[in-house]
Parts: structure tokens; sequence; C-alpha cells
């Protein structure tokens, strides 16, 4: 190749000014732009500056909604995890020798066997001969034996026809009614076709079995013989639901002098719209009411405004205005909140797992846990109230220091929030060690709460405001009666019989709580 050519010393072009092969521009403009881009780096500096920045901006913000994105996914995951409970059984091993032998099922070896109580009476007894074969092998040559093989059996008697009583009253003429006047005998429902005995089982059936109306005619009528239509069994819950109207308002008032009392509400279907069922009440007392709201004028409706009593319930602010004299927070909600919250880190890449939430929620729950432990341990006699009452300042540092940092997790974040924050749970974590009786958490009202849920299910809620006051009332009377250990199918019929004085005395057979 030959030596590049360069132009002889003092060339000057005469289209330096003007080239026409650059289309009329400078040729020296041209080549001072040519030199700057090759080797000045910072006359757009500024340019390349934003554009890095706005680059960097455009990434975070990615990051961010890529992380926002695999959160609710793994809470979208978490929920249908809880709605949809994978199949847990795991597959057998290819190779038989690495097969682990199963657990026995039944009880351990050395149980005591479980045998059903005898009956306290014989009605009747059938005396048996001996066979003449054998009942296992069909043997004829059978011997004679002196034992007696004595077997007792409990059955129901079904006697499908009704028990048809008439009354024939003699009367006696009344002058300021201006009429013939007659008495109610014992055990008769004025103007009724149908015998109390038969309604108020078809009230227990409803609100104690769960049974529908169609279903309870078709029992009474399949089993008893005893026939009538849907809309009247409808009408004995009205009828009984009338007649207890004052007991109900009764339960309202025993509930608001109690000194203590669960609350909890779910949701229920009022003429195929939405509404809550609210429950309040202890080991003594239950109160039901169907309201279409949710807010806190019904929970002002059942215990008041400044209830002196104390109130163990969850979270929700529904409750705040009643103002009770302490409360207790549910420490099973904010156990099962931290146990989700988990479930959620742990389905998140492993990149977005955040430790320091993980040993907070753990954590949490260990503490948790042993906080129902001590409650359990007072309520049960094992430990004294004085002794159990003591150890609240040990159990507060320990929650300080649990909640000591900051979380980068928003749902683990915001449950540390709810357990530091005055206006939440901080003050209402350890007020059961504070009141002698009083639960760490809210099963109670939730396992009241869990019968109706079922019902819903199956009747699909209520039709009709009345309907719903009588829903309200009859489970109202029927649970009181169960807890206090009275038979609710005899209350129902002495309510029918003789009224609501008589039955008063089945909702409060055991002394109830004092006051103070």
């Amino acid at each position: 190749m030959g030596r590049y050519k360069e132009a002889p010393w003092g060339f000057v072009c005469e289209y330096r000014h003007a080239c026409p092969y650059l289309g009329g521009i400078s040729a020296t403009w041209a080549n001072i732009l040519i030199s700057d881009a090759e080797h000045d780096k910072f006359r757009d500096g500024h340019l390349e500056r934003c554009a890095e920045k706005e680059i960097q901006t455009l990434e975070c913000a990615l990051e961010k909604a890529t992380a926002e994105l695999e959160m609710l996914r793994a809470e979208n995951k978490r929920l249908h995890q809880r709605q949809f409970k994978p199949n847990r059984r795991q597959p057998a091993p290819e190779d038989s020798s690495q097969k682990t032998p199963k657990k026995k099922r039944g009880p351990p070896f050395g149980h005591p066997p479980w045998n059903r109580k005898p009956p306290d009476h014989i009605d009747k007894t059938v005396h048996v001969p001996a066979p003449g074969t054998c009942p296992h092998c069909g043997c004829s040559s059978l011997g004679p034996s002196e034992d007696k093989h004595t077997g007792c059996q409990e059955d129901i008697v079904l006697q499908p026809k009704t028990f048809v009583t008439e009354f024939v009253h003699a009367t006696a003429f009344c002058p300021q009614c201006r009429r013939p006047v007659f008495q109610t005998a014992p055990g008769e429902l004025r103007h009724s076709l149908i015998g109390p005995v038969t309604q108020a089982t078809a009230v227990f059936l409803r609100h104690t079995v769960k049974l529908a109306y169609r279903d309870i005619r078709k029992l009474f009528w399949g089993i008893f013989g005893m026939p009538f239509v849907p809309a009247s069994a409808m009408n004995f819950d009205q009828n009984i639901a009338g007649l207890g109207n004052g007991l109900y308002e009764d339960l309202r008032a025993k509930i608001r002098s109690s000194r203590i009392a669960h609350g909890d509400e779910t949701s229920w279907r009022l003429d195929g719209q939405g509404a809550q069922l609210w429950y309040a009440g202890n080991r003594d007392l239950a109160f039901y009411r169907v309201d279409p709201s949710r807010g806190g004028d019904v929970a002002i409706s059942i215990f008041g405004e400044n209830w002196p009593g104390n109130l163990v319930a969850d979270d929700y602010a529904g409750y705040n205005p009643v103002n009770p004299a302490s409360r207790q927070s549910c420490l099973a909600h904010l156990s099962r909140k931290a146990k989700d919250i988990t479930q959620e880190i742990l389905l998140l890449p492993p990149h977005l797992q955040e430790p320091a939430s993980l040993s907070f929620c753990s954590r949490l729950r260990e503490f948790i846990s042993d906080c129902c432990d001590l409650g359990r341990a007072r309520n049960s006699g094992r430990m004294s109230f004085s002794k159990a009452k003591a150890r609240k300042p040990e159990r507060q540092r320990i929650l300080d220091a649990i909640c000591h940092s900051r979380l980068n997790h928003p749902h683990a974040e915001n449950l540390r929030q709810r357990l530091i924050d005055p206006d939440r749970d901080a003050h209402r974590i350890f007020t059961f060690l504070d009141v002698n009786g009083m639960e760490p958490t809210n099963n109670h009202a939730e396992q009241s709460l869990r019968l109706p849920v079922i019902f819903r299910k199956i009747c699909f809620g209520n039709r009709s405001a009345i309907g719903a006051q009588t829903f309200s009332t009859n489970l109202s009377l029927i649970t009181t009666a169960k807890r206090q250990d009275r038979d609710p199918l005899a209350f129902l019929h002495t309510l029918l019989t003789q009224g609501p004085s008589a039955a008063q005395p089945f909702l409060y057979r055991r002394p109830l709580p004092n006051t103070s």
C-alpha cells in the first residue's frame, strides 16, 4: 500500500467555506464537528446525565412495580391455598425397603375401650331358645349348655300416628264482653289445631338441627304421621318468637349488666341483600341480632354507650363507640395474621423475602402462644390471678423487643404498627391479665357463630325483617337455655303452654356473674 497522501504545505482548499460535496456547508466547520464528536465527550454531557437519571428512575419504578406484583401474586396464592387446601398425601417410594411403617389407626395399645352407657331401665325381656344349628359353621350336633348370654339393645319407638285431644269447654256469659267465654285447659293452645309438642319440636329442629321448613314438614309427615304445610312451621317459629320477645329484651339487659362479654359479627343474607349477624354473650348468656348495618350504632344498641363491662372482640372499629371499661383484642386473630404474612413472604421470590419480617412473625406467634398458655393456666386455677398479673411487665418488655425495628414488608410493618399504636391494639394486648376470668382470645364468640353460619349455608338467611327478628329471638333463647344446662325443648313447651313468666327460670338457672 502506498503512503497516505497529504495536501502540500500551505495548500488552501477553495471550497473550505462552501463545499459542494457537503451540501454547501463549510468544510472547516464540518471537520470541527467531527473532531468534537470523536474527542469531546462533555459537549452534550448534560443530555446524557438527564437520560441516565431518567433510566434510573424508570428502573426503580419497574423494580417497585415488580415487587408489588410479586406480593399480590403471593397474597392471591395464599388466599387460594386457604380455600383449596393441597393434597398432602406423599407418593410412595419406589424402593419397598424405604417405606416407613404406617401408624396403626385407632387408639394406642392398652387404651381402655369406649362402651355405651347401659340403660337405666328395661321395658321388655325376650327369652331366646338355644339354636339347633351353629350360626357360624352350620353344625347340627349341638350339646346342652348352662351358660347364658345376655344382650341389651336400646332403640326408639316410632308411632306413626297423632294423638288427638278434644277439649270440651264449659262457657260462662261475660256481661262486659256480652258474649260467652271459656278458659284454656292445661296443655292447650287457644284456637290452634296443632298442639304445643309439635310446635315446640318444630322450632327445636329449626334452630338446633338447622332444618329448613320443608324438611321439618317431611320429618313430621314421614315419622310421626303429622301433616302440615311449611307455612305452618314458619308460623310456629313466629308464635314462639312473639311470646319470647320480652325474654329476648331481658337478655339484652342481662348482657349490659354482665362483667365480661364477647362480641363478634358475621355476614348474613336478608331478602337477598348483604346483612350482618351480631353476637354478644358469655358462658351463661347468648344474644343474637340480624341487622343490615355493620356500623357502630348496632354495637351501641346491644351494649349501650360507655358500657361499664369488659369486652373481648377483634380489632373491628365498630365496637369503639361502645367505649367499654376495658377491651381485650383477640390474640388468635393476631397470630393468624402473622401466619398469613409468613405464608405470603415464603411465596415471594427468594430475593424479595425479608428475613427480618419472617423473624418478626415467628417470634410474635410464639409470644402469643405463651400468652394464651398463661391465660389458660390462670383461668384453670393452676396459677393465681395475682401471680399471672405480676407477669404483665415482663410480657410487655418482650413485646417491645419484638416490635423494636421497622420492617420493609408492608403487611408485616402494618401488623407491627397495630401492636405499638395506642389507638389500635397497644393497650388491648394484656387486658386479660388485669380482669380475672377474661379470655385472651375471642374463640367463644367465633364458636357461638359457627352453627348460625352452617344454618346460613342451608337456608340462605332470611327473607324479611320479621323472619330476621324471629330467628334472632329464638336462637338467643334456645342457646341461652342450653348454656343454663336446661332442656331447650322443655323450655319451648313451657313458653307455649304457660307463658314467659313460667319459662324465664329456664334462662337463669345458674347464678349470673356479678356486675362489680
